[in-house]
């Protein structure tokens, strides 16, 4: 899997719905509630079809997945894009953590990214960047 989408004590997806949306972005079409059992099965995950057909509906639900009936089957695709997905999830984060003071967070992240030269440098292209949007906006 490509990485999980946990978030400290709370999580965006749990560990399955997290699984099960990489199984649906790595087909990168329409899946079915069998094409995931199969997949989770291969994986060596001895799930019920009841439980995926759940996780799948439940996703949908959430808004994360596409869900259209044709004929007996649902079909379901992602709704999001994983980088879209991704994005849409640190901004959701950053946005909790920015509402009153900035300054912990960014400390926090330049400590984490300070250990290497080129994140640093990447940082300030973006910092730059942006100083040029917001005086050209201006």
């Amino acid at each position: 899997m490509n990485g999980s989408f946990r978030i400290a004590r709370g999580s965006v997806l749990g560990p399955l719905e997290s699984t099960v949306m990489e199984i649906v972005w790595d087909r990168g079409d329409e899946v079915t509630v069998g094409d995931v059992h199969d997949a989770l099965a291969a994986d060596g995950r001895d799930l019920a079809y009841s439980t995926v057909k759940a996780i799948l509906t439940n996703l949908a639900a959430k808004g994360h997945l596409r869900k259209r009936a044709e004929g007996r089957n649902n079909l379901f695709a992602p709704a999001l894009s994983r980088a879209a997905f991704r994005e849409r999830v640190i901004g959701a984060v950053l946005a909790s953590f920015t509402r009153s003071d900035r300054s912990p967070l960014i400390a926090q992240f330049v400590d984490v990214v300070g250990t290497d030269e080129a994140a640093l440098d990447a940082m300030e292209a973006l910092i730059a960047q942006k100083r040029a949007e917001i005086r050209d906006d201006a």
